[in-house]
Order: structure tokens, then C-alpha cells, then sequence
């Protein structure tokens, strides 16, 4: 009775924890990130000082999310369902995989298909997973006016552009919890170039970064418990 009652927990652990199986993550260190979980751009925004003053998110999902909600969890694991509705600014967005050249001084527009944009704002998430609570260093570089969340917090507003599509102005500590850590950056632009980029520390090789190699995302993330429901993934939310 014993060895079957150890059975069935371990069982249950693995079942609710996608944590437990090996994924494929991105690498952190210095390794720029390509791959995001990202919003169809925002279109005809005016330039980046006015896009800089705008949640897109919230205006566009009537408050279901915002610049600041889908850098937690509970936000992320919305933009499953999350259409940005904004009919001078694009339409109707959604999120999907974005996958960036971390040298192209265009990647904002490449990465959405555009040979190049003017005033547009992008916008991407990643996950990123510590071993246990710890201050790590990011290097955003941005063309032009970057912001970042982490958690629910603002941690990054620059308005300069940093000079190259892997130049770095301001290397930045941040403070990251155990487990998941939710980051959003976005970045809007006038004209010319249009890029974003961001890695972290050198020493930062202990850090997880998801989406994923094999481009998952919202399955890799911890289960959710819904009131009077047993708990389940995003992924199977976004099923649902």
C-alpha cells in the first residue's frame, strides 16, 4: 500500500508539472533571443513618442490585458485568447511564435513580414526560469523607445535609440524570482531603422528561456487551477 500510494503522487507530479520533462530551451548568457511570443504589430501609431504613451493592449482588449498583466502569469496565459482589436492600428491582432534575426537592423518589420515599417509597435514575451530567486543583467538594444515588464513591473523606459541592432546603452539588473518569470518588451519607432534585441549576462547561463527551440510556449508553462476545476495547462485553456 505504501509503494502504490508513493506511486500515485509521483504520478500526479509529473502529470501537472510540464517542468519535468526536458524541453529545448533558447540558451541564456550572452545569446540574444530569437524567438518570441509575439503581437501582430501595431500599425499607424504616429511615431514613438506618441506610441510611447499608449497600452495597445489594454485599449485594444477592453482591459483584458495590458503592457504591465502579460508580463505575470495570469496575463501571459490570457494572450491564449487575447485578440487586440484595433481598427486604426491594424485590426484585429493575435499572438503567435515570432521569430527574429537578432542582425537585422529591420528585424521589427522582417520579423512580421514587412520590408520596412514606419511607426509600428512591436511587442513580445518570453518566459524565463530560474533555479532559485537571483539578480541577473539584461542588454536591451532598440530602435527607437524600448520598455520592458518583468512581473508585473516596469523595469526598462528608453527613449534613445541604442546606435546598432547589438548595441547596448544601458545594461540593466533585474531581479528575477524562482520558477517562472515573465518579461514583455515594447518597442515603438518612427523611421529607418526598426529593431529589438535583448540577452542577458555572460554568467547568466543557468537561466531557461522559453519560447522554446521547437517553438512552444504556452505549453511549457506551469498548470493553472481554475476555480472548481482540476488544474490544467494554458495550452488546454487555449484548446478550450
Amino acid at each position: 500500500m505504501k509503494k502504490f500510494t508513493i506511486f500515485i503522487t509521483l504520478a500526479c507530479v509529473v502529470m501537472i508539472s510540464p517542468m519535468a520533462f526536458a524541453q529545448n530551451w533558447q540558451p541564456a548568457g550572452d545569446n540574444w533571443i530569437a524567438k518570441w511570443w509575439g503581437l501582430d504589430l501595431v500599425t499607424n501609431t504616429g511615431g514613438f513618442d506618441k506610441s510611447a504613451l499608449i497600452d495597445y493592449l489594454a485599449e485594444g482588449s477592453g482591459g483584458f490585458i495590458s503592457n504591465a498583466s502579460v508580463s505575470t502569469r495570469d496575463g501571459a496565459g490570457k494572450t491564449a485568447n487575447a485578440v487586440v482589436n484595433l481598427p486604426d492600428n491594424g485590426g484585429a491582432l493575435a499572438w503567435s511564435i515570432v521569430d527574429i534575426n537578432t542582425q537585422d537592423q529591420l528585424n521589427m518589420s522582417t520579423s512580421h513580414g514587412l520590408a520596412d515599417g514606419r511607426h509600428i509597435t512591436w511587442h513580445g514575451i518570453i518566459v524565463v526560469i530560474t533555479p532559485e530567486a537571483q539578480t541577473a543583467t539584461m542588454y536591451p538594444a532598440h530602435d527607437d523607445h524600448a520598455q520592458i515588464w518583468i512581473n508585473g513591473e516596469q523595469v526598462y523606459d528608453e527613449s534613445r535609440w541604442t546606435g546598432g541592432v547589438r548595441e547596448v546603452l544601458t545594461p540593466t539588473e533585474v531581479n528575477f524570482k524562482q520558477g517562472e518569470n515573465f518579461l514583455h518588451f515594447k518597442c515603438g519607432e518612427s523611421g529607418g531603422a526598426d529593431y529589438v534585441n535583448l540577452r542577458f549576462d555572460a554568467a547568466d547561463t543557468d537561466l531557461l528561456i522559453a519560447p522554446t527551440l521547437d517553438n512552444q510556449f504556452l505549453d511549457v508553462l506551469t498548470p493553472v487551477e481554475p476555480k472548481g476545476k482540476l488544474a490544467v495547462r494554458w495550452a488546454d485553456l487555449k484548446r478550450q
